[in-house]
């Protein structure tokens, strides 16, 4: 029998300081408020399996191993729901996110995109080397109307009529 404070014969309990380590890390990537908490617990657990094993009580020290497994299997639940939440969400977010013309801004945004490729495309009709469009501005006039004021490079301006569809996710410019 060892003595007070001596580590006991044999192989040491698992202490789950790995998993608990990635389980804590993964819980601050997706799940904090339960799979960070009970990653933190099974690493306190798993410590004090170590420091019981070394302070010679082996029945606690397997106590606590069994405590940082359970809390380290319950935080990677947790982590991998919180996974899947994030990508759910992250997929509904790119899959729902269409551009709203209904917005004079973005409007704006997309016509200056597209006169800028335009006369930037050598093989185009509208190609003007060198000039750049330096800004588009649009201000409603109607409703699904809007009167748009292009500002090229070499000072000129154009103005069109941009005609936005009922679901604001298309438009046509006269």
């Amino acid at each position: 029998m060892p003595g007070y404070g001596a580590a006991p014969e044999g192989t040491p309990p698992r202490t789950y300081l790995t998993w608990a380590r990635i389980a804590v890390a993964c819980g601050a990537l997706f799940n904090l408020i339960l799979g960070l908490p009970l990653g933190i617990v099974a690493m306190n657990y798993g410590r004090k399996a170590r420091q019981h094993w070394e302070s010679g009580d082996p029945q606690a020290a397997y106590a606590a191993s069994r405590h940082a497994r359970i809390f380290a299997i319950a935080s990677t639940v947790f982590d991998a729901i919180g996974a899947v939440l994030v990508t759910v969400v992250v997929v509904a977010q790119v899959a729902g996110a269409k551009p709203n013309f209904d917005n004079p801004a973005v409007l704006a945004a997309s016509i200056k995109t597209q006169l800028q490729k335009r006369i930037s495309d050598p093989s185009g009709s509208f190609y003007r080397p060198g000039l750049k469009v330096d800004s588009v501005v649009c201000t409603p006039i109607h409703a699904n109307t809007d009167r748009c004021v292009d500002h090229f490079s070499n000072g000129q301006t154009v103005t069109e009529i941009a005609v936005i569809s009922a679901d604001g996710n298309h438009y046509l410019t006269h």
